[in-house]
Order: C-alpha cells, then structure tokens, then sequence
C-alpha cells in the first residue's frame, strides 16, 4: 500500500528498467516527505527518534552511489554513507543520480579515499565497507597495463592506507567489509596475473575474519555496475559476476609492518607501527598513544649504528664492497603484500621517473585534484637512503686557484648542491632527484610538488626555489646551445658536397701539392674552396695528398 500510494503522489507509475532514476525520484523530481520510494520499489521509512540510534556504515569506493543504494533498500534498518571521489557534474556526465533520495544527503563528493579521516568530524562509524578496493580507477599509462606486480603492489598499498585511515572513524571495535570479486573468477580479468590478494592484505592489516553480515543476494543486480578500471562497461563481464561481502574485525590498534616496507614510508603516518621492533624501545611521549612511526624508526637506526660503521668504515681493500646482509630482515612472504616488486628495477627513469607516479588514483581526467590520491613512497632505485660522502675540509686558500675559479664561476653558475649518483638535479622541497631537467620539470608539473609546495609556506620566495629554477634554466641553455652547433654542422657543406666548394674541395684531394700550395679546402661553413698559402693542402679523407 504504501509503494503505491508512493507511486500515485508522484503521478506516475513505475519506472521502465531503461528509464529508472537511480535515486528513485519520482517523475518531477520531487520525493514524498513521509517515505522515500526506491527504484526496486522497496520504501525506507524515516528514522523514528524515540528509538536508539541505527548502525551507521561509511562505504568507501562506490564511486557511481549505485552500490550504496541498493544496501539501503535491501537493510533499511542500517545509515549508511557513502564518499565518491567524483563530483555532482562528473556524475551526471556518466548518467549517474548524484544525489540518490534514498540516501538521505548521507553522500560526500570530492573525497580522497586515503584521507577520509579529514573529511569526517571524530569517531562516528560503527563499521566501513570497502567496495572493490583498487579496482575502479584507470590503469596509470606509465603502467601500460594492469597485469603486472606493480599494480597489485598499488591496490594493496591504497587498500592499506584506506584501511588506516579509516580507523579515525571508528567509535570503537567494529568490522571491515570487502565487496569483493569470486577468486577463481578474478583469475580471468585483466588484473588477474598481477597477483592481488585483497583478503590476504586486509588480514595483515590486522583485521580477523568472521561471519559475514551482508549477502550479495539481497541487493539488485541493477545496483551492481562499477566502475571498471575508469570505466563503465556497457555489460558486466563475466569475472566480475558473484561477487561476495566479508566481514572482518576492525579496531583502532596501529597496523604492524614489517621494517623494510616501514621504511619506504612517509615517517609520518598513523596508526603504523613496526612489527618484531628491536628492544627497549622508547616510549610515546603521548600517554596511551602508539609510539609515531617516526621515533621508532629513529630507534631502529641507533640500534644499527655499530652495524653501519662496520659496513661504511673505511676499508683497506678499497674494492671490498660492503656487505649489508641481514642489516633489514626481507619479510616472510605473508608479510610481503606491501613490498615492493623486483620489477621496478627493470622499468627506466625514462619509462617511470619515480614509482610515485604509479600511485595516483583516477577514475576521469575530469576528475577534481582534491580528491586524486597520491601516495608518497621512495623509490627504491634512487639513492635516497644511502648516506652522502662527507664535505670535502676546508684548506687554505692558493691565489692562482681562487683566480681560475672566479674566472670559471663567470662563466657558468655552480650549483646548489653536489652531483651525486649521476642525479643531476635535486629538489629541496620533495627530497626527490632527477638525472636531466626535463624530469624534474615534470616532477615540478606533478601533484606531489604541487601539493607539498602548497602546504610550505615560504616555499615560492625561498632561495632553494631560486636556485633549483636557475640549475634548470642554464642546464636548458646548454642543451639548446649544443643543438645550435650540431644543426650549424649538419646544415654545413661538406668537401665534395657543396657545388662550389666541392669543385676546389676535389682540387684539394687530388691537385693539391706536397708543398702546401692552394690546395682547396672545402668550408663546411660557407661551402667555399680554401685558398690559403703554405695552408693545409685539400680536407679529404687522405690529408697526406694535400
């Protein structure tokens, strides 16, 4: 009765399947105030305030609110919220509802997955449920392709920090939901040789698997069309069909990982902490807090210090190479999710400047900057960890010396910092290194500079900026100046190529006497006959001739 006195206040019948709205409003758009009626014709009544409040659920990766919908319709009697990170008129490009009635303006536009916790005020969340985490977002082209290790690498890391985060939301122990592809039926998409296990990673982020409270079957397959790899397939392909819910234990305690991964991070995060720490580790100068991941990697180098000086100490064999076996323990393969693949090492700076560049997260171009996830990570083929050599002593200064060098310093700038690593060009800001200029233009033209030069106040006016534009500027200089002269020598006559030139050129390599006479030269520069007495006899490929 109520469906359809729904239907008649709206003063319509239901929707055809071609022509639903997925919100479920009515033919002008308006929605009863008693009842909101949905597409699968299902009424959610509205909370009643005598009673004590419903469980409230935040799903994170529904990007089209489609998902998120159909859980309302099928569990009424739970609040559920829902982040996308598209906006209003990115939705409605696609033909999606952005703001779906059922839901109740329980939706958030424009958010960054990986830092929900900033757009939510405190604890308020009973459980989260990740849907298809990863798996929504187009394959970065420096990537090339989604069946490689590094983007299961990339879905494990954005599921770990998701999951990280969203312990900020948590009012308590509570559960971790994954929507999640059939296994066997995963193994034939086109992510399916990368090697993603995205129940494996939410267990080593510490969640405990338990019975599952969401089935699959009680929500409409029209509720079920993602976003695939940044795109909204016409037909649901078949791997993607029977997927399921698992639930997990959630709670607020940090995530523990293993040192190697631990020190590939920003030393900043939360809610991270070192698995099989070393002893006697200090404590957090906050009561009740975890020790910041930042301390305890500061205490894992003072354990290795003697370790480290025995490695780099000076060595009487200058070709012994040191040996840092053992100084980080590999991690097991369980613990091995957030490791990064050997395959990195085989990619060129040319192909990939810098791992980072994998780590962005985008379902449109269109999408808006704020909500693009970009995760920080070293490079594991830049240098960055390894220690510098010491600045050289300062010693008296010799006249002559200080005279060559003034004239040299006229002549082109020193840089700012040292050429180290054959990385010539390094940027205070980011603490990241580029081989050529061209690089670290782009690094400059990326979201990582552009975000961490935002938040450095100062930054635009500072010296080091001055300096690093000035390296870029001369460094470009040169390379224009080296083409100039390579283009002034291709575009030259050679000897024999050039009409006039090549007459005397010819005369040079075959008349010219052994005395030196006028023999012709052949300038490349003009194309004209050389006519120099007691010059070089004629420029060919047999000088003695001349």
């Amino acid at each position: 009765a109520a469906v359809e006195a729904a239907a008649a206040a709206a003063g319509s019948g239901a929707h055809p399947a071609g022509e639903r709205s997925a919100g479920g409003r009515s033919a002008d758009g308006a929605a009863p105030a008693a009842a909101v009626p949905s597409a699968g014709g299902v009424v959610v009544p509205p909370p009643d305030p005598s009673l004590p409040p419903p469980k409230r659920v935040l799903v994170v990766g529904d990007e089209n609110l489609l998902f998120t919908t159909g859980l309302q319709e099928a569990y009424p009697d739970i609040e559920f919220t829902v982040t996308t990170v598209l906006s209003r008129s990115n939705l409605e490009a696609y033909n999606f509802d952005p703001h779906p009635q059922v839901l109740r303006g329980r939706i958030r536009h424009m958010v960054d997955p990986c830092r929900i916790g900033k757009h939510f005020q405190g604890a308020g969340f009973d459980d989260i449920m990740l849907f298809l985490p990863g798996l929504g977002f187009a394959t970065p082209r420096e990537l090339g392709s989604s069946d490689r290790p590094l983007f299961a690498y990339r879905c494990h890391l954005f599921a770990f920090h998701v999951i990280r985060h969203s312990k900020l939301l948590l009012k308590g122990e509570g559960h971790l939901h994954l929507v999640w592809p059939d296994e066997n039926r995963f193994m034939t998409s086109p992510c399916g040789a990368a090697g993603i296990e995205m129940g494996q990673l939410v267990q080593f982020c510490g969640c405990k698997p338990v019975e599952a409270q969401f089935e699959m079957e009680k929500i409409h397959a029209d509720h079920f069309f993602p976003f695939i790899l940044g795109d909204v397939p016409t037909e649901l392909p078949e791997w993607m069909r029977g997927p399921r819910i698992h639930s997990f234990t959630l709670d607020r305690s940090p995530i523990a990982i293993p040192l190697s991964v631990a020190l590939l991070l920003h030393p900043d995060v939360g809610f991270v902490s070192i698995k099989d720490a070393s002893p006697d580790a200090p404590v957090s100068p906050m009561p009740g807090a975890p020790l910041p991941l930042r301390m305890a990697l500061v205490h894992e180098a003072n354990t290795r210090k003697e370790r480290l000086k025995e490695i780099y100490a000076p060595k009487e064999n200058v070709d012994e190479k040191p040996d840092v076996l053992g100084l980080v323990p590999e991690p097991p393969e369980e613990d091995s999710l957030l490791s990064i693949p050997m395959e990195i090492f085989m990619i060129s700076f040319d192909d990939l400047p810098h791992l980072s560049m994998v780590l962005k997260f985008l379902i449109c171009e269109e999408q808006p900057p704020p909500s693009v996830a970009s995760l920080d990570v070293l490079d594991p083929r830049l240098p960055t960890r390894i220690s510098r050599p010491p600045p050289a002593k300062p010693t008296a200064p010799n006249p002559l010396s200080a005279l060559v060098n003034s004239v040299m310093q006229g002549k082109k700038r020193q840089r700012s910092h040292e050429e180290w690593g054959m990385m010539k060009f390094y940027c205070p800001l980011t603490k990241i290194c580029t081989p050529t200029a061209e690089k670290m233009r782009d690094h400059i033209r990326g979201d990582l500079y552009r975000r961490m030069a935002a938040a450095a106040a100062g930054w635009d006016d500072s010296t080091e900026k001055k300096d690093l534009i000035l390296d870029l500027e001369e460094e470009e200089a040169s390379e224009r100046s080296k083409r100039a002269r390579i283009g002034q020598i291709d575009s030259g006559g050679k000897g024999g190529q050039d009409r006039k030139g090549g007459r005397d050129g010819d005369k040079g390599r075959k008349g010219g006497d052994r005395k030196g006479g006028n023999g012709g030269k052949g300038d490349r520069d003009k194309g004209k006959g050389g006519d120099r007495k007691g010059g070089k006899g004629g420029k060919g490929k047999d000088r003695d001739r001349g």
